[in-house]
């Protein structure tokens, strides 16, 4: 780094000597000429055909316009205008990549002019700020780059001021970067290294471990406030990262290595947790719930780990693993059980299906509409839970989707609107948070919304997912359901009742004593009686519902759903389920006589859950409170927080997380008497006394893990 500040001073001595532009000589820093290569390979690596370049230079009009780009065009999101730029970005890659057909090729050169003189001409602006300011910048300077003096003088002097003009350094999170980076291509256009090195540093300056927007502490990505945006702005946080990484490398300007171990981290402890099948979870795509959504979000992040295993020789074997996972044959990776605490969401991986709950808090904002996107997304933090196998089974349903009946939430069903905004979608309570081992883990939230509340949580074993209910009451005159879950029909639907079994037809069905139902692989127990109600055909809808630049045609799609209904105005009601992922219906009878678990505490105030054996006790206080089973041992904690209490061969291990993030310290008491860190044994009572020391700052609500060694008995 120490030659490129001494190349810093070179140019802001230089600048003085030419022209009075301001233009700092290329020849100055002798990066600059290696940077430009770069840049060039990194833009020509993927390029478009000859049949579409051609198609391009054929259909341009003389006066440089296409005649099926809509010029008028104000849309806020996915403006149409937009694709005049992204047309003459692609020819002007075609006309710079050796080898291409086309490269050089002066018929090229003149329709890119052409097509860029039309667009400066007439200087489009779009009323969404990011448009003018940093979209079309970014568009429009690697064209001046790639074109270089291919381009007339005039043109690109008149472009680079009315069109670049306009993007200044500034923001924060992905829109610093992007305004960056939009400041280091102008560098790079003018030779100006003074701006070159101004702009390289702010980039980097975000690719940082931060609580503020950015990376955070469990690599989730915030933006937009403290709200999880690993499919939108996260996914273009890592492309540019690992774009300016690649363009810079071998420089003065290249990134150091404990930040480039940062983006490392950031993709693979994070964005990659969230892949199944090569799609994103619908919990990681952030309010671009669009058409093919998960599929093409997935293959940005895929694209991603392709080019890090290309130049990351420290984690290539891991890259190439999570590729090849996501593939139609691929085996499944990573597994395991994750809590991001600083984003209220849950991953549970196995080898064979994967589930996921997304939350919200008063530290978190769950859902936001944007540029007349996400336009029914309210209740998507409240709570939902999907569960994957094939990867398909909510792709492209969301125009169909009963928005108050979205996977594992609790709703009213009201006739209020479903837009979501910053306020409605930030939780109304702050205990909310997971507790994991790694492999098994709890979440849990207290629920709060509009006159109903309920206390909800989530437990994920090796082979199954409990779901337990309580304290469920509403002060308004809507019905309340949960929704056990509401995915594309796949296959026939199966029940149990009274015994019996039966396969059902296509309708809606109401159910007083449903025992289990199976539909697609997956089988749902219901381990307390309930109002069941299920659905198994077509829902109607537009995606024009969902995000207002689709049409309002109408599309049809075969739904399954299931559903528990508490009724008007509830009083501490409840429900309790457990899915079975890939099991088929025939065992359905045999599994839920021995269920792998055994329910220790269904109420308002602790819900908890044992493995089969008793050697594994999870736990959720909402309150200070016991948790007694058999043989009498027992957990005692004088604080809401979440428990995992695993035996090991001379004791237990205990894991303990504060969903509040509130307190440094939770006491349990124990059975027994114990010994390890933080532990006081009260010989009169014959209990062990743990004090556990709890994470702060960034780092509260993360899982706090203590071995303890038995001495002798009570």
């Amino acid at each position: 780094m120490k030659r490129r500040r001494v190349h810093m001073i070179l140019s802001i001595l230089t600048v003085f000597v030419v022209l009075g532009s301001g233009r700092v000589l290329a020849g100055s820093d002798p990066d600059v000429p290696r940077l430009r290569a770069q840049f060039v390979e990194w833009h020509t690596r993927d390029v478009a055909d000859t049949d579409t370049v051609e198609a391009y230079m054929r259909d341009l009009r003389a006066d440089g316009s296409w005649p099926d780009v809509d010029y008028a065009s104000k849309e806020r999101g996915g403006w149409p205008t937009y694709s005049h730029l992204t047309r003459t970005l692609a020819m002007a890659e075609a006309y710079r990549k050796p080898g291409h057909p086309l490269a050089g090729d002066a018929r090229l050169r003149a329709a890119i002019v052409r097509s860029l003189e039309h667009w400066t001409d007439n200087d489009y602006i779009n009323p969404n700020w990011w448009y003018p300011r940093i979209g079309v910048p970014r568009t429009v300077a690697p064209i001046l780059i790639l074109m270089d003096d291919a381009i007339p003088a005039e043109l690109r002097q008149r472009t680079i001021q009315t069109v670049l003009g306009r993007s200044k350094m500034g923001m924060t999170g992905q829109n610093k970067v992007w305004l960056a980076g939009i400041a280091f291509m102008k560098g790079l256009l003018a030779g100006d290294t003074v701006l070159m090195a101004e702009a390289r540093d702010q980039i980097f300056s975000e690719l940082r471990v931060t609580t503020k927007e950015g990376i955070q502490p469990d690599y989730s990505f915030h933006q937009h406030g403290p709200q999880q945006q690993w499919g939108n702005y996260g996914a273009s946080f890592g492309s540019d990262m690992i774009r300016w990484a690649r363009i810079l490398r071998g420089t003065d300007y290249a990134l150091e290595p404990e930040r480039f171990d940062v983006i490392r981290r950031y993709l693979l402890d994070g964005s990659a947790w969230i892949l199944w099948e090569g799609r994103m979870d619908i919990s990681g795509c952030g309010r671009q719930i669009f058409r093919n959504c998960q599929s093409g979000k997935g293959r940005g992040i895929l694209g991603q780990l392709g080019l890090m295993a290309s130049f990351d020789p420290c984690e290539h074997d891991r890259y190439r693993s999570l590729i090849a996972s996501n593939q139609p044959d691929g085996v499944n990776a990573p597994v395991g059980h994750k809590h991001f605490w600083r984003s209220d969401i849950t991953v549970h991986r196995r080898p064979s299906w994967y589930a996921s709950v997304k939350m919200s808090s008063t530290r978190v904002i769950g859902a936001e509409t944007c540029n007349s996107e996400n336009m029914l997304g309210l209740h998507l933090g409240d709570g939902v839970t999907y569960f994957y196998r094939t990867g398909g089974e909510y792709e492209n349903l969301f125009p169909v989707w009963d928005w108050r009946r979205l996977p594992g939430t609790t709703c009213r069903r009201d006739e209020g609107s479903l837009v979501p905004n910053s306020r409605a979608c930030r939780g109304r309570s702050d205990f909310v948070g997971g507790v994991t081992d790694g492999t098994r883990g709890v979440a849990a939230m207290e629920y709060i919304r509009d006159g109903l509340q309920a206390r909800k949580a989530w437990f994920f074993f090796d082979d199954a997912v409990v779901c337990l209910g309580s304290g469920i009451e509403c002060d308004q005159p809507e019905s309340v359901v949960t929704s056990v879950n509401q995915c594309a029909l796949a296959g026939p639907v199966v029940v149990s009742t009274d015994g019996h079994r039966r396969e059902l037809p296509r309708g809606e069905h109401a159910f007083r004593e449903l025992e289990w139902a199976h539909h697609d692989g997956i089988g749902y127990v219901l381990l307390e009686p309930a109002s069941v109600g299920l659905r198994a055909g077509p829902q109607e809808g537009n995606w024009h519902a969902v995000h207002h630049r689709e049409s309002q045609r109408k599309v049809e799609r075969n739904v399954f759903g299931l559903w528990i209904e508490h009724g008007t105005k509830p009083h501490d009601a409840g429900y309790a389920y457990a899915v079975l992922p890939d099991v088929p219906a025939s065992a359905m009878p045999s599994l839920t006589d021995s269920l792998p678990f055994t329910v220790l505490g269904h109420t308002s105030s602790v819900q908890a859950l044992s493995a089969r054996d008793g050697s594994l006790v999870l736990a959720v206080f909402f309150e200070p409170g016991r948790l007694t089973w058999a043989q009498g041992p027992f957990v005692e904690v004088d604080t809401p927080c979440l428990v995992m209490r695993d035996a090991t061969p001379d004791g237990i291990r205990l894991r303990v997380s504060d969903p509040t993030q509130k307190h440094d310290q939770i006491v349990l008491r124990l059975r027994g008497r114990y010994a390890g860190q933080g532990t006081r044994y009260n010989g009169t009572a014959g209990k062990t006394e743990v004090t556990v020391d709890l994470p702060s700052a960034g780092r509260a609500g993360k899982t706090t893990s203590l071995v303890l060694r038995r001495r002798g008995s009570s």
